[in-house]
């Protein structure tokens, strides 16, 4: 299997003639103009043309930018977790794609010997969901989630997670059921940075302004050897 990685979590996994393009985030400015692409990325819809799937992991425009969505192929289909709530599927259905959506940790056929799992990164809880998305009041099923998902796509063969922005102490629960349920992992793609918007203000002094920016790194950093780790 193949990874090729375009920008921030938009990247293609490919395999056995199958290509899923992952969280497409592909033309500049989503946030109202806020988060931008950098470096540049020279956006070339007809490049993407040969894409068999398109997985979502979730509702952030950086992961499902309209502006992208827009210029891809229409008969491509987009897989995405069940959400309870139905804002992505009617968002990528309204850009005219059709959605498939997927139950939480099932192992599912695409083509030839691809496969793909997507499992929903919320432990349920309380103090976790509250601090991460706000959602400690909302009726909980197992595997439900209202923001982040993750994905495990195989061939048989080789296995490639895909973390995206599941944060770990949310999402070490589905991250144990992987290394649980498949016996190696060949690629961990896993998010060790953070994103903030542009133009940002703080008042700080220099040296205050370096060590905040070193504090930020070591979090993502902490983050990303916690999967590794597990």
């Amino acid at each position: 299997m193949k990874v090729t990685f375009h920008n921030s979590a938009s990247l293609v996994i490919e395999g056995n003639d199958t290509k899923i393009l992952c969280d497409p985030w592909l033309v500049d400015g989503v946030y109202i103009g806020a988060w931008c692409i950098y470096p540049p990325y020279d956006f070339q819809p007809a490049d993407f043309d040969d894409i068999d799937y398109v997985y979502v992991s979730h509702i952030h425009p950086d992961h499902s930018s309209k502006k992208t969505l827009t210029r891809l192929k229409k008969n491509i289909p987009v897989l995405i977790h069940d959400f309870p709530a139905k804002a992505l599927k009617n968002r990528i259905e309204g850009l005219g794609f059709k959605t498939i959506e997927l139950e939480h940790d099932k192992r599912i056929h695409l083509k030839n010997d691809i496969h793909i799992n997507i499992l929903a990164a919320d432990n349920c809880d309380p103090q976790l969901c509250g601090k991460f998305i706000g959602c400690a009041n909302l009726q909980y099923k197992v595997g439900s989630n209202w923001i982040d998902t993750m994905s495990v796509i195989d061939d048989g063969n080789q296995v490639i997670v895909n973390t995206n922005d599941c944060p770990f102490d949310l999402a070490q629960f589905a991250a144990m059921r992987i290394k649980k349920k498949y016996d190696k992992v060949d690629v961990l793609l896993n998010a060790f940075t953070g994103a903030s918007a542009y133009p940002h203000m703080f008042k700080m002094t220099e040296s205050e302004r370096t060590i905040a920016a070193a504090k930020k790194k070591l979090v993502g950093y902490e983050r990303a050897m916690n999967y590794i780790k597990l």
